[in-house]
């Protein structure tokens, strides 16, 4: 589901820029806020690759976003609103019609005129409402691209967003103008379920469209699959920082990478998302036990899961981006 991707976006029309920048300098001088991480300071003498590629060579790697996993309730709520809605009127409409068929128009029942006056137009009425308000939230996790990926490639030095046009589209963002909003100093607690955000200010002329032209704008992104820990999150934002900034040697290749091909038992995976660390713990029966007491709706979460996945297209970047720092 990615809903912090449409929020950043939705928002990003309606937000005062320059309101927005004056809050941030001044929250910065009173040491209310820690500065943006650029992308030459070192946050971690470890890295880690998080799990979170999809792809490793000697160009680029691209990397998932933190959703993956938050997806199938929108499937289940939105997607079976849609088809009673849908069904209902096809009712409505079959039965009418058959009732016309079956009559001559001189013996032709009041109920059935008030019926066709009241029951079709409140269907139809509610059938546009859903389409207009619920519709876009569903496109949040189906009839929409099956993932959002952040390629980011050494060669041309640049950060490139793999996104729908509602979510913002194809971008091309320079590497060095990205500020991490990281703090190298936050406790461990403080890094469980976190991830890389990415920023570039307005005025770092930083942001491109996917033909390579600039754009006067600003642009964030949601990196990684959320950490379990600071010190994950640190390693993770060192390793894409090391393969940006001294290439693969510097992050060596995931022993793994993402499959993109929809599984259902990855879904299930997804829903379940029982953290192996407990396993030998002595808490880790009770955390075992919550999660098989929830298994019925693990399993309804799966199914949904996979079902937005087999409801959306896989997306693919402009050849102009695949091409990008290529040899010949």
């Amino acid at each position: 589901m990615y809903l912090y991707e449409w929020l950043a976006f939705d928002g990003r029309e309606k937000v005062d820029y320059q309101k927005l920048v004056e809050e941030t300098e001044k929250q910065k001088t009173k040491g209310g806020k820690i500065p943006p991480i650029t992308v030459q300071h070192s946050v971690s003498n470890t890295v880690s690759d998080n799990e979170s590629l999809y792809e490793y060579n000697q160009t680029y790697i691209d990397v998932r976003t933190p959703n993956d996993e938050k997806r199938g309730a929108l499937t289940l709520a939105a997607g079976s609103a849609g088809i009673l809605l849908i069904s209902m009127l096809a009712v409505i409409a079959m039965n009418l019609l058959e009732t016309i068929i079956e009559t001559h128009a001189s013996s032709f029942p009041w109920s059935a005129y008030i019926f066709s006056f009241v029951a079709l137009p409140v269907s139809g009425a509610s059938l546009y409402l859903y389409f207009k308000y619920a519709f876009p939230h569903l496109r949040l996790e189906a009839f929409t691209a099956r993932r959002l990926i952040v390629r980011f490639n050494r060669i041309t030095r640049k950060v490139y967003l793999l996104r729908p046009k509602h979510l913002g589209g194809v971008v091309a963002l320079d590497w060095d103008k990205a500020d991490a909003c990281l703090d190298p100093t936050m406790s461990e607690a403080e890094g469980i379920g976190g991830f890389v955000l990415l920023g570039w200010e307005k005025e770092s002329h930083g942001v491109f469209d996917a033909e390579g032209q600039p754009k006067d704008d600003f642009e964030i992104t949601f990196v990684g699959k959320p950490t379990r820990n600071a010190s994950e999150l640190l390693a993770f934002w060192e390793y894409i920082r090391r393969y940006m900034e001294y290439g693969p040697d510097a992050a060596p290749r995931p022993q793994r990478l993402i499959s993109k091909f929809p599984w259902p038992w990855n879904s299930f995976k997804a829903a379940w998302r029982l953290d192996t660390g407990f396993f030998g713990k002595s808490a880790g029966w009770f955390f075992i036990l919550i999660n098989l007491l929830l298994l019925p709706t693990i399993l309804i979460h799966g199914f949904f899961h996979w079902v937005s996945l087999l409801l959306c297209y896989e997306p693919r970047f402009p050849e102009s981006i695949e091409q990008a720092g290529q040899r010949p």
